[in-house]
């Protein structure tokens, strides 16, 4: 089954948004650029170390088309979380055209102050 799913997402054709990651002492951020793409039409998902992104843009085809270079592919993006990410910890947020996803680190990865005696 595993092998169908794979050969599926090999025939289709994905386009990889651009992203940017920070590392904050106890969050890592990451942001994707998704211009024109309707926040119902994207999907994040943490699942078995992995962050995985994927959407739609909506196409409204009102006249005739002249000149075409927008991207009409699917965008999808899998990255492998470390296991210092809480993958329960997971926050999401799109404004213009910007997703944000905030990971947070767990507990026991975050730099504590060790207090001196």
């Amino acid at each position: 089954m595993t092998t169908a799913v794979q050969e599926r997402h090999q025939q289709q054709t994905f386009v990889a948004p651009r992203v940017n990651i920070m590392e904050h002492p106890e969050t890592v951020t990451l942001e994707a650029e998704l211009p024109g793409v309707p926040k119902d039409q994207v999907d994040v998902q943490v699942k078995d170390n992995e962050l995985t992104i994927t959407g739609r843009r909506v196409h409204t085809e009102e006249g005739q088309l002249r000149a075409g270079e927008r991207t009409r592919a699917d965008f999808r993006r899998v990255f492998t979380l470390s296991r210092a990410i809480d993958q329960e910890k997971v926050d999401a947020h799109m404004e213009n055209g910007l997703l944000t996803v905030t990971l947070y680190k767990k507990e026991s990865m975050r730099p504590r102050k060790i207090e001196i005696k």
